[in-house]
């Protein structure tokens, strides 16, 4: 791309020089200085509607309005001028007429522009004595959207997301002057897959979201955890808010992390809501191991000891290659490498699968949309194949494993993280492959169809309680660190297999994840000198084969 030639100007006094074709805006935004906007967003177009932006301009007669007012060689940009100082107290007075005063009771209240602004630029009192106009409140206008049009100040940055962005085009601006509203389309829901968006690009309090409303405040929120989202290979940056609840902290919401080289400013819902199964009741609280009467309840070493007599019988009586593994691309490269060491290496165990679904093999994922939502719905496919998590030589792939458990040639399976009953059952009969093998040990976080076949259930970390790294579509390794502490008795997949090998008498790798990823680093070639701190928050790019380090 052909870079634009500098331009210089002054902002407030002091040189600056920016591309040309950037706003006045941009250009004071970009040299640290601040102008307060509301309509203007980096990644919608420009309006200029809000009118909070004006600047004083040497040698123009009026003020500028400075989101839409490209720089010029040697202009001279004034932020802070009494034209423009005025000017601003001008429009938030007009925009505060008919705003409610419920800021305690606001969603937004604490982390509300107009909030910040009208403390910061506005007259400090209201000459208004005259009733407000009263609008529509608290209308569910989608799944995940609360609409409340006192608040709304027509900025229109949810019009434009959704017709722009979405290209769904589900809201408009109706009627005129000062009846403006903004509102659906006639028979339009807002329900697209991106509509939680919009939450977070309202300047105010009109559009809140249905899952968190009236549940914290952001200083309520003790944790604000930068991580990955887990729930496909788009490798999505979110930040994710964590708040003190009974019995224990408690996800509340989850927010979109800025990252141009990942998902942009956006995320989809299911990302943004899809986060309560990490949550739920009904995850399993400790080890299970099948006996007579059914599965009962066991201490880890008691399950850990049941999966090492078997595996160490049936690897004296059969040989590893009666054994299969098969590793969900959920879990994280650090969790792989042990993982490979321990049956791959240390047991010489031939059948290792990640690829569950058509999805995951090579050319298989694509994009669902024109925006981030991606056909594989794992979040480490690309990484588990680098980490070598595929058959090894003479070695049989996930349907072969289950053809060979059916016939008798398979006697164990290992399966972390993955219902191979709910995934493969409409293609082969899996229950039946399963209730034919000798050892079927399950790491899991619920209660599976495959889990309920097992002998041994092992609890299972989400995302949100991992800390390590996820490889994307694109092979971008980018930081996974956990916002929850451990569910009940759950304890680290690296934790299990290094228990695992003991009784075995192996060798597993130890140390913190880490210490993991640097061995990764070491053993990996496109991952060759990539530590934690070059990953850092937003991720850094694996080398193709041939790619110099």
């Amino acid at each position: 791309m052909e870079k634009k030639p500098l331009v210089e100007l002054a902002i407030d006094g002091v040189s600056a020089k920016v591309p040309a074709g950037t706003s006045i805006l941009e250009a004071v935004l970009r040299s640290g200085r601040e102008i307060p906007h509301f309509c203007y967003h980096p990644k919608l177009a420009v309006v200029g509607s809000c009118r909070m932006c004006q600047v004083e301009v040497q040698g123009m007669p009026k003020l500028a309005i400075s989101c839409a007012t490209p720089v010029s060689e040697g202009m001279e940009v004034f932020t802070a001028s009494n034209r423009a100082t005025k000017a601003r107290k001008a429009v938030l007075e007009f925009l505060l007429l008919n705003h409610p005063l419920d800021c305690p009771v606001c969603d937004k209240g604490g982390e509300c522009p107009l909030q910040d602004y009208t403390l910061k630029y506005g007259p400090g009192e209201s000459r208004f004595v005259e009733e407000k106009i009263h609008r529509i409140k608290h209308q569910p206008i989608g799944p995940h959207v609360i609409f409340d049009a006192e608040r709304c100040i027509l900025c229109s940055r949810c019009v434009r997301f959704c017709q722009d962005v979405v290209g769904t085009a589900e809201l408009g601006v109706f009627s005129r002057a000062d009846q403006s509203e903004i509102g659906l389309s006639p028979g339009r829901s807002l329900d697209n897959k991106y509509s939680g968006n919009v939450i977070d690009l309202c300047p105010v309090g009109a559009l809140t979201s249905r899952d968190y409303r009236f549940k914290a405040r952001p200083w309520d929120l003790v944790k604000q955890v930068p991580s990955i989202c887990g729930l496909c290979s788009a490798g999505c940056n979110i930040i994710v808010d964590v708040r003190h609840k009974e019995p224990e902290q408690q996800i509340l919401r989850i927010r979109p992390r800025i990252n141009d080289d990942a998902n942009g400013h956006w995320i989809c819902d299911e990302g943004r809501f899809g986060f309560h199964f990490a949550q739920d009741a009904g995850r399993m609280p400790g080890p299970l191991v099948r006996r007579d009467v059914g599965f009962q309840p066991a201490s880890w070493n008691e399950a850990i000891d049941h999966v090492a007599d078997a595996l160490s019988r049936i690897l004296r009586e059969r040989g590893p290659e009666s054994i299969g593994v098969i590793a969900s691309s959920r879990l994280t490269n650090e969790e792989a490498l042990i993982l490979r060491r321990l049956f791959g290496e240390s047991l010489g165990v031939p059948n290792i699968d990640h690829r569950v679904t058509r999805h995951q093999e090579p050319g298989g994922d694509v994009s669902e949309d024109h925006l981030l939502r991606r056909t594989d719905k794992y979040p480490n496919s690309v990484g588990m194949g680098n980490m070598g998590i595929v058959p090894q030589a003479g070695g049989m792939g996930t349907k072969e494993m289950l053809t060979a458990a059916a016939e008798g040639r398979l006697a164990a399976l290992f399966v972390f993280e993955e219902d191979l009953v709910a995934a493969l059952s409409a293609e082969c009969a899996v229950s039946e492959a399963l209730n034919n093998l000798d050892l079927l040990v399950v790491h899991d976080l619920f209660m599976t169809g495959t889990a309920k076949l097992a002998h041994v259930v092992l609890p299972a970390m989400s995302f949100y309680e991992k800390d390590g790294t996820f490889s994307n579509f694109k092979g971008r390794v980018q930081r996974l660190r956990p916002a929850l502490e451990p569910f009940a008795q759950t304890i680290p997949l690296a934790d299990i297999l290094r228990r695992i090998a003991r009784p075995l008498g192996l060798a597993a790798t130890e140390g913190t994840p880490e210490e993991v990823w640097n061995e990764v680093a070491q053993s990996v070639p496109g991952y060759a000198g990539m530590t934690y701190d070059s990953i850092g928050d937003l991720g850094e790019q694996a080398r193709a084969q041939g790619d110099p380090p």
